[in-house]
């Protein structure tokens, strides 16, 4: 494991040298791009190399997604250039969810051949496809991606460890991070989905990122066997060894990973009668061990970024009822649950600190769909929407008190955590106390005595 923090380290100094003066950042989540969204196309996908398909796809009169539905060429286009609009990033963070729900079944309603290996084929060349697209947008940029649980090709949540699909990925992700990813990428991707690099914006700082859909409940390792072993537990095995490495090296660590910990709002909210019964999105002891070692490692674990909830929100991690850590949970480029499309930008300061985040986002997205103009918006950054000098843990910690204490600024977040879309409307007064104890409350037990008994925590 030395070696391996060597490794790193002599990457950090040959090839991000000169990136101490790099400041921005860019966060893409939950693209859940559909190839199959025009049926007549998918054959002729099938058959053509993942550098075709533009052209291909370019032949798609049809129009953009809207909400309800997920991610098509002419959404996905839209997205990379307002992205591409704004100056360009240091490096960028891709939070998993590359693939559309349901995808086998959409495949095999499209498609004149639907078996096993052709699927493989067609959701490896997806993936290569979304890869081509960020890389033309963000030329000779660091692109660090993490796997949904919709990545892969055997189902949802079914992501075979060391299996095809992280081996038919391996060269897309390594060339997404860069030449200099490291020796190691390989024996960790292939096995898990995991990595950890240098930062390329912050001087010893390394990006881990962590693939936390083993630790779901809804997980199973339906393509493989007994012999793969516990994959959520060697995944928390080696995030140790990486934290305890970087501890001892004094190098900080930003956390990229698709599924946060914490509790399931929009799950809970279906059933919000007290006493709550929390729907976690760990299951245990998974998610015991993961916020014992983010408690364990809070020195070194400088800032952790999820996606997966689909909307614009934040998590405080906390022990004993003060806080230790903050996940900052990004929204999606798909609108299927109601949200706008969005991605976020992140400015930095030289010690690591965000010093302040804002998210851009589709404004018009019924009329872009009809075939009006996309407009793409700022929407708000954090210092203009809430007063607070940067985006740290004890803004946060702030900004949690406001919303637990104000309606205002309560109705205020969370217009931003639905990006001002019509999934707002199903968060109302009999349950938006489950989302707001939701951010401050990562576990089940702190939660319930929040959701139930209108405590400010």
């Amino acid at each position: 494991m030395q070696a391996f923090l060597r490794t790193i380290i002599i990457a950090s100094l040959l090839f991000y040298g000169h990136a101490a003066a790099a400041k921005e950042a860019l966060i893409l989540a939950d693209i859940h791009f559909d190839p199959t969204a025009n049926k007549a196309l998918v054959d002729r996908l099938a058959l053509a190399e993942p550098q075709q398909w533009a052209a291909i796809l370019a032949s798609d009169v049809r129009r953009m997604s809207t909400y309800g539905d997920d991610t098509n060429w002419k959404l996905l286009s839209s997205t990379l250039a307002a992205a591409r609009d704004q100056p360009k990033p240091d490096f960028v963070l891709v939070l998993g969810d590359f693939l559309v729900h349901q995808f086998r079944t959409r495949f095999n309603a499209a498609a004149s051949d639907h078996g096993d290996f052709a699927f493989r084929s067609f959701a490896a060349k997806t993936m290569r496809f979304v890869a081509l697209q960020l890389e033309a947008t963000f030329p000779e940029t660091p692109i660090l991606p993490t796997l949904g649980n919709n990545d892969s090709d055997c189902g949802d949540y079914a992501l075979r460890p060391g299996g095809d699909f992280l081996s038919d990925t391996f060269d897309i992700a390594s060339s997404l991070i860069g030449p200099k990813s490291g020796a190691s990428l390989r024996q960790t991707w292939q096995a898990l989905g995991d990595y950890a690099v240098p930062n390329p914006a912050l001087r010893n700082h390394l990006i881990v990122a962590l693939n936390t859909n083993f630790f779901s409940p809804h997980y199973k390792d339906d393509c493989g066997n007994a012999s793969d072993g516990n994959p959520a537990r060697a995944t928390l095995a080696w995030l140790r060894r990486v934290l305890e490495e970087a501890e001892a090296a004094r190098r900080k660590v930003w956390l990229i990973y698709h599924i946060p910990p914490g509790i399931d709002a929009f799950a809970t909210a279906r059933h919000d009668s007290c006493p709550v019964a929390p729907v976690p999105l760990f299951a245990e002891p998974y998610g015991r061990e993961f916020h014992a070692l983010m408690e364990r490692y809070r020195g070194t674990v400088a800032a952790s970024f999820a996606g997966h909830i689909h909307t614009d929100g934040f998590r405080l991690l906390a022990e004993n009822g003060k806080d230790f850590g903050f996940v900052l949970v990004s929204p999606a480029v798909s609108p299927i649950y109601g949200q706008n499309p969005a991605f976020r930008r992140l400015r930095l300061d030289d010690d690591g600190t965000i010093a302040d985040q804002s998210v851009y986002y589709l404004a018009n997205l019924p009329d872009a769909a009809s075939g009006a103009a996309a407009e793409w918006r700022l929407e708000t950054s954090f210092d203009a929407a809430w007063s607070l000098p940067r985006f740290d843990l004890s803004s946060l910690e702030a900004l949690y008190r406001r919303i637990g204490s104000s309606s205002a600024a309560r109705d205020r977040w969370l217009d931003i955590y639905a990006v001002q879309g019509p999934t707002r409307a199903a968060i109302n007064p009999t349950n938006e106390a489950i989302y707001r104890c939701a951010a401050g409350n990562d576990r089940a037990a702190d939660f319930a005595r929040c959701s139930c008994a209108g405590a400010a925590r």
